[in-house]
Parts: structure tokens; sequence; C-alpha cells
């Protein structure tokens, strides 16, 4: 019986002990949150995503509180031709609405209330922010914007956003990203002093070559690229960076690999963020002004427990940015 019952004791210990391991890990980094001071330029993926619902204005708040050199933002453009932040193409995930962006108006889009995310307890009444919104926070706090084109935006479309961009102060920080090939080259076309990267996953040979080709500045890679496609677009000249990183470890190893951008859910580029308002001035556009910007300071068990079948998923299943 102790026979039998020995290797059933050693095989539930195993499937306890390894999450927990893995569970300590990711409590380790919610409590520390700071990549060392190495050199690499820290992007927040939609925002500070890890504490405040992705792609609104309070994750790109708490992005620039806490020092992100840049924040990554999905773009789309609404039926009537505003440009919002939305990663998906229909606002189902993220909100309390459902349709595609493309088919709603931004009336309708500003009626709807974003319900989804992280912490999102702490935002009654959140809304769905335009770009200019967002570019208007990342000027606030000195941010870089890294704009990510969604595939769902048509080319004939890239005009306009072009126009909106070319009449910011902020052209000189901005840099352009998109998954769509077409779409990158067009809005390097319309806006050759905007550096523009691919971004691939995985990277391969054949994007480097592309990048080279079209003028790209960079090429902006998933995790599990291997290290001699990364080593091909460094001697090509071109700029490297990496999505979605949130463990210690992986962003020392892509120093070690001499790369210059990590975009991250969780890690943060300082240990003390910067003086968050408590009480702002009123909101203006479609953002309430009862938004409460405060940083949470850490996430309770359960939300890092979710986050890190989240980040396991991603792993698993390339998730993309």
């Amino acid at each position: 019986m102790r026979k039998r019952l020995f290797p059933f004791l050693l095989a539930i210990s195993f499937l306890f002990t390894s999450p927990l391991l893995v569970f300590a890990e990711t409590l380790y980094l919610y409590d520390s949150k700071v990549i060392p001071e190495n050199g690499m330029t820290a992007i927040a993926h939609r925002g500070y995503s890890a504490i405040a619902p992705e792609n609104t204005l309070p994750a790109f708040r708490l992005a620039g509180a806490y020092g992100f050199w840049g924040a990554e933002c999905d773009i789309s453009q609404t039926a009537d031709g505003i440009w919002i932040l939305m990663h998906d193409s229909t606002v189902d995930r993220m909100t309390d609405g459902t349709g595609r962006v493309q088919d709603l108006n931004y009336a309708e889009i500003s009626a709807l209330t974003v319900d989804a995310g992280n912490n999102i307890e702490q935002y009654p009444d959140l809304k769905v922010p335009m770009l200019t919104e967002y570019l208007d926070v990342c000027k606030q706090y000195s941010m870089h914007p890294v704009i990510e084109i969604k595939q769902t935006v048509q080319p004939e479309q890239l005009p306009s956003l072009a126009e909106l961009l070319g009449a910011r102060e902020e052209t000189d920080r901005m840099i352009f990203i998109s998954f769509g090939r077409e779409l990158i080259s067009e809005m390097k076309a319309l806006m050759p002093e905007v550096p523009a990267f691919l971004i691939a996953s995985p990277a391969t040979l054949d994007d480097v070559a592309f990048c080279r080709e079209k003028g790209l500045e960079g090429l902006d890679f998933s995790s599990p690229t291997q290290v001699d496609v990364v080593c091909a677009a460094q001697e090509a000249g071109l700029k490297t960076a990496v999505w979605t990183v949130d463990s210690l470890p992986l962003a020392e190893s892509f120093y070690q690999m001499n790369v210059e951008y990590i975009t991250t859910n969780v890690l943060v580029p300082g240990k003390t963020p910067a003086a968050v308002p408590t009480t702002e001035a009123p909101a203006t556009g479609s953002e309430a002004s009862t938004v409460n910007d405060k940083p949470a300071q850490k996430l309770n068990f359960f939300q890092r427990i979710i986050q890190w079948f989240r980040n396991l998923f991603a792993k698993l299943f390339g998730k993309k940015s």
C-alpha cells in the first residue's frame, strides 16, 4: 500500500509545487516590478495594463507615473472617421457593447463603458479614449507614443491618420508599428520622419530583408524569435524591440542580445513612481472625471493567478501584440 501511495503523493506534490514556484516568481515580479538599469528602453504594453485596464487613459497615466520611456497603444478608425484606441476588431471583450469598431460611429462607441481589465472595479464609467487623448497623456508625461496600426485598418484610411498626427508637436517622439506590411510601408511613405517598425511573430530573415527594402527603422519581434534573426536585424542596421516580456530573467537575456526596446505588461523601469494626483481637473472628451488614477501597488492574489495564466496562454498559443 505504501509503495503505491508514495508515487501518487509525489505526483500530487509535483502538480502543486511547480505552480506554487511559478506563483512565487510572479509575486516577486509584481512586488519588485523593476527592470534593471541596464540601458534597455521600457515600453508599457497598452499602457501599464497590469494595474489598469488596457488602452485606457488611466493605464497610460500610470505608465507615465512609473517612468516608462514609451507607451504602446492599438488604434482603429470608427465608421465616421474618428481614430480611437482598441486592440480588438470588436468592442465586445473590453466594453458593455457589441459590434465591429469599423461599423460603429464615435457617438455609439463613446456611449459604451469599459467593463473589463485589471482592477476595473477601481475605474467606474471608464470610456474608450480617442487617439488624441492618448497623445495628450504622452505629452503630459514626456512619454514616446508607440502607435500600433491594427490590420483592420485599410491603406486608404492612412492619409487621415497622417494628417491628424502631422498636426501634433510630438511627431519627433512617435514610433509606428504594425503587423501589416502594406500598412507600415505606406505609413512610412506618408510620414518618413517618424520611425517605423514591422511587427513579426516570430521574426524571420525575410522580415529583416523587408525592413531594409522599405527603409524601416526597426523590427519588433515576439520573444520566441531566434537569436540569429535578431543578430541579422542588428547587423542590417535595424533597431530591435521585443514583446511581451514579463519576466526579469527573460528581460536580462534580451539585454545580453543588445535589444534596445522591451515591451512589458508588468515590469517597470524604476522603483518609485512619480506622484499621481488623486484629484484631477475634470476630464474632457471620452473619459469620465470619476476615474481614479491612484497606482495600485500590488495586485491581489487571484488577479496574480489570472495574470499568470494569461502569460502562460500567450506563451503557448502565441498571443499577438
